[in-house]
């Protein structure tokens, strides 16, 4: 627990709506750098970046890729940054292939200061016009569109494909968008494939990964979110159908069935009457959690099920 007098100098301090508490935003305080010391000389700030902190018991309960979206926040606070890949995805709130990305991304603008990048921030190099980016919530980002160039070009196609995907589905971005940004880009060689093959109808983040991977490996084609008629008749709607089969995909991720635990408890007695529905009806499920979809176990798994040859060595999808 804060002192009475931690607390005193923490409530001279100005906070932004996301949480973060900036030195810039204290130049008209006496000795802001003193009480900044003393704060974080009692455990009640946390400093994220130059010159961005945040409060210890607002910051620690976070959930890693929580704590990664006020990280990226915090690294673009300095005045000559501009997000980019993961960071500006945390920003704009895309889908990430994943949850929790080893790094942050920036384009430093000419009057920014310079930096020392290591393996937590990678500087990008290439040229960034002034259509190619934007501020939400007064943060200097990437555009949607150029995020998702960028997130190809440097953490390759599962990145940017799982992002368009969750762009289109919330209306954020279009493929003529993602294409137009692309011009002139170099070495976004497998944007055709994401242009091509990246879709609205994905539900989640999860089920977009999957089928990245079966549009990137290739050896069986899938649809996404197709109706099956359970026993009494009534059609649900199922992850994915593997084209030319009988072969269904449900994908199992987290926050699928809520967040709340009466939520949680509700969702889940309909998700049991609906499995035991198309059990009933002979449809040919196979089921799949996270782990199994990130670890390839799930498309390794359907390869053997639709008696396809095996793939022990597959290309890389994603980039750390």
């Amino acid at each position: 627990m804060p002192t009475p007098a931690a607390t005193r100098l923490l409530h001279q301090c100005t906070r932004r709506p996301d949480g973060l508490i900036l030195s810039r935003d204290h130049r008209y305080l006496a000795d802001a750098a003193g009480i900044f010391r003393t704060l974080l000389r009692h455990g009640v700030l946390l400093k994220l970046s130059r010159g961005a902190f945040v409060e210890a018991e607002k910051y620690l309960p976070l959930p890693d890729w929580g704590r990664y979206n006020l990280d990226a926040r915090a690294v673009g606070a300095t005045e000559g940054r501009i997000l980019a890949g993961y960071s500006a995805a945390a920003v704009h709130g895309l889908w990430r292939y994943l949850p929790v990305p080893a790094s942050h991304t920036i384009y430093r603008r000419s009057t920014g200061h310079r930096i020392r990048t290591g393996p937590a921030l990678v500087e990008l190099h290439a040229e960034l016009p002034g259509h190619h980016r934007t501020t939400v919530d007064s943060q200097p980002v990437t555009t949607i569109e150029r995020t998702i160039v960028d997130l190809t070009r440097v953490h390759g196609f599962g990145a940017g494909f799982v992002a368009a995907c969750g762009a289109l589905r919330a209306g954020l971005a279009s493929i003529d968008g993602i294409r137009a940004h692309a011009q002139g880009r170099r070495g976004v060689t497998h944007l055709p494939l994401l242009l091509e093959h990246a879709t609205p109808l994905v539900e989640s983040a999860l089920e977009s990964i999957f089928l990245a991977q079966t549009v990137f490996f290739g050896g069986f084609e899938v649809i996404p979110q197709v109706e099956v008629e359970g026993e009494s008749g009534r059609k649900y709607r199922v992850d994915f159908q593997v084209e030319g089969t009988d072969q269904f995909v449900e994908l199992d991720g987290g926050g699928k069935y809520g967040s709340a635990e009466a939520e949680q408890r509700f969702v889940l007695a309909k998700e049991k009457t609906r499995s035991d529905e198309l059990v009933r009806a002979s449809v040919r499920m196979n089921r799949f959690g996270y782990r199994d979809v990130v670890g390839f176990h799930a498309y390794r798994g359907m390869l053997h099920r639709l008696e396809l040859p095996p793939r022990p060595h597959l290309p890389p999808i994603h980039f750390p």
